[in-house]
């Protein structure tokens, strides 16, 4: 080969891998896709597909799912109930974002008298009830309560509930009539906190919940204090020893 038609040829091979360079690079960031969070495979940190390392959602695998403590109904008139679950995340960083449920209520021939369903949120290391009020049973006498989680959870990750609702001056009176149960909820937070729903729990000697309550509150401003009035009209079928007051609120908002 003579040396100009090496030349030539050197010439012809450079100007080729100067032409190769720019389409190989437009080739790539068409049908390259970087590994992310939503494509259906385990890849760069996950821990499984699309969940755990950097991506939003953990791996159910690596979570334990909510424990029911327990669940019990209450008749606050002739064939109206209160209906209350207590639920726990376990998990330090992980959340339920949307949590479907059932109650049902039976009569002794167990058949449904009353269904209600809802949705639930949970933060981490988290111990709330589920409370459904006013179920109407056209006065039938319940004798059984069933409590179920309808979906497969799907887990965040998250940071527990900031308790900046706090809960002052709780009072109890009238156990002997129409029992009532005050108290002021106060927000300690720098933004007002929208959607609050505030639940009380009352226990029996044993610990026992005789009677659950709930009612919702439309906004809390900031250092606001709100007061909050539960009432039953009957007496309890316990003696009191103590009340929970829980605020439900979401602070992502």
């Amino acid at each position: 080969m003579s040396w100009g038609t090496r030349r030539r040829n050197t010439i012809i091979t450079i100007f080729f891998l100067i032409l190769a360079i720019p389409i190989s690079y437009f080739l790539f960031n068409i049908y390259y896709t970087p590994a992310n969070c939503f494509d259906n495979k385990e890849n760069s940190n996950e821990q499984g597909v699309d969940c755990g390392g950097s991506c939003e959602l953990l791996c159910k695998e690596l979570v334990l799912s909510p424990v029911v403590l327990w669940s019990r109904f209450f008749e606050v008139s002739p064939g109206v109930y209160n209906v209350v679950a207590l639920i726990e995340n376990q998990n330090p960083d992980a959340g339920i974002p949307n949590i479907q449920y059932t109650f049902n209520l039976y009569d002794k021939d167990n058949v449904i008298l009353y269904e209600r369903k809802g949705t639930a949120y949970m933060r981490p290391k988290e111990v709330i009830p589920i409370i459904e009020n006013t179920l109407f049973t056209n006065k039938l006498s319940a004798e059984r309560l069933s409590f179920k989680f309808d979906n497969e959870f799907t887990f965040k990750k998250d940071t527990p509930r900031e308790p900046i609702i706090i809960i002052k001056d709780e009072r109890l009176s009238r156990t002997d009539t129409t029992p009532r149960i005050d108290a002021i909820i106060q927000n300690t937070d720098l933004l007002p906190i929208d959607d609050v729903t505030v639940v009380v729990i009352v226990y029996d000697k044993e610990d026992n919940a005789i009677a659950v309550s709930s009612t919702a509150i439309e906004r809390v401003l900031k250092n606001q204090e709100v007061p909050v009035l539960f009432t039953w009209p009957k007496p309890f079928s316990e003696e009191v020893s103590r009340i929970e007051i829980i605020p439900l609120y979401d602070t992502r908002q």
